[in-house]
């Protein structure tokens, strides 16, 4: 998933949308938590000041009931000999408040002090309702009778509302995005993905329909432009088989008035020495119309056994009389054209023949790839020149058997057959003695 596109398109809209949410809620979180705690210091402070005010009202038998009426589960009230608030321990902040709850009291005298503190939340504490370790504004106002008002209140809360409301919105967006990403990538990644199975099934020369044009601009005009290119490709090859016809025609027909000529010669040496020059020229018209018409992919591509289609091989040469083996699974589907590739292997397991008395060929599926291995006993190719020996009409003469034979052709036509499917073929000395040709194809 991470290496498609629609996979790294969401992941990457997905933290976009992530990390924005999170720097918009983290600034509003400092900012609702600046105001939070000044309206909570604030509104302790006015009730502190309004208590001192009432206290100084009822008489004073009453004022332990009052007190204990005023407090809450949040705001602790208690009237006691010593200050909670250490003197000298007010900052700015404290300080100015201080003076707040003296301006409110009788002869704005300075009887207030104030500190911000650091406290465990208490046993009794509603759960969910403080934070372990949350900051406390604790007050204390001097009465008249010299004891002190002493209060206790938490500035924070555990989880604010509005957090849980911000983890849902992030958890929306997400959603949100992951459903535009699953529009989008039916309206882009969709026909990327077809454009790219087309160009693999191109490589491969099968034979396709036109690809529609949908999706933005610029991915139908390249879509029109792979069509296009398509077309253009095929009318190549069509012509180029019709002209390699044409040619056919024309060059069979002088070949064939030469043979009969040649035919009227008297001359027995001389006549027999004619065919011989006449037939290797029939031999490499035909080779290299072959050649050019595999090479022009002019075949159309369907399902085969590749397994199947190699036992069948072997049949024909055993009946031939020829030393050919073959090891392989019970079916090895795989899709393509079956003449090009019968064709490439039939050269292969000729050469094998040919030059080292016998032909071992083995099958096998490797990861995602087929594998086609031909063996023989000969004597194998220098490495300097394994490379060469695909080029059309190249012959190693002398070096693997006197008897050469062919026209060099058929490594040429199989290399460019098996290209066509995706594949490749490669030559290989063996260490124990013979040549091994390894025919890759895609599975």
């Amino acid at each position: 998933m991470q290496h498609s596109l629609g996979g790294r398109l969401a992941l990457l809209l997905v933290l976009a949308v992530v990390g924005a949410q999170a720097v918009a809620f983290a600034m509003f979180a400092h900012e609702s938590s600046r105001v939070g705690r000044a309206a909570a210091r604030t509104q302790v402070v006015d009730r502190i000041a309004t208590l001192v005010r009432l206290l100084d009202t009822v008489p004073p038998e009453t004022v332990p009931g009052v007190v204990a009426a005023y407090g809450s589960p949040r705001h602790r009230f208690t009237i006691d000999a010593g200050s909670l608030v250490p003197e000298g321990a007010m900052g700015i902040d404290e300080a100015r408040l201080a003076r707040r709850i003296d301006r409110r009291m009788k002869d704005d005298a300075s009887q207030a002090r104030i500190a911000l503190v650091e406290r465990d939340v208490a046993e009794d504490a509603p759960p969910g309702r403080l934070s372990d370790k949350t900051q406390a504004l604790r007050v204390s106002v001097r009465l008249d009778d010299g004891r002190w008002l002493n209060a206790e209140a938490p500035l924070s809360l555990r989880t604010p509302p509005w957090m849980r409301i911000a983890l849902i919105q992030v958890l929306a967006s997400v959603f949100a995005v992951l459903a535009v990403v699953a529009v989008a990538r039916r309206g882009i990644v969709g026909p990327v993905a077809d454009l790219a199975r087309a160009a693999e099934m191109a490589g491969r020369g099968a034979a396709f329909e036109p690809l529609p044009e949908r999706g933005p601009r610029e991915l139908r005009t390249m879509t029109a432009a792979f069509n296009l290119m398509q077309e253009r490709s095929g009318a190549f090859v069509a012509d180029r088989t019709r002209m390699l016809a044409a040619i056919s025609h024309d060059l069979r027909t002088p070949i064939a008035s030469l043979w009969l000529r040649a035919e009227m010669v008297e001359d027995d040496e001389l006549r027999s020495a004619m065919v011989r020059t006449i037939s290797d020229m029939r031999r490499m018209v035909d080779a290299t119309l072959a050649f050019a018409r595999d090479d022009a992919l002019a075949q159309d591509s369907g399902p085969l056994d590749l397994a199947e289609m190699v036992r069948a091989l072997v049949d024909d040469h055993l009946v031939l009389g020829r030393d050919v083996s073959v090891a392989s699974p019970a079916g090895l589907p795989f899709h393509g054209r079956r003449v090009a590739l019968r064709r490439a292997l039939d050269n292969l397991v000729e050469n094998a023949v040919r030059y080292g008395d016998r032909a071992r060929i083995t099958l096998e599926r490797a990861d995602e790839h087929i594998r086609i291995l031909v063996d023989d006993d000969g004597p194998g190719i220098p490495p300097d020149r394994i490379e060469e020996m695909f080029a059309p009409f190249a012959r190693l003469e002398g070096s693997r058997n006197a008897d050469t034979g062919g026209t060099g052709l058929g490594l040429a036509i199989a290399r460019s057959a098996v290209r066509a499917h995706g594949g490749d073929v490669a030559l290989v000395n063996r260490a124990g003695g013979g040549l091994r040709t390894e025919v890759t194809l895609p599975a």
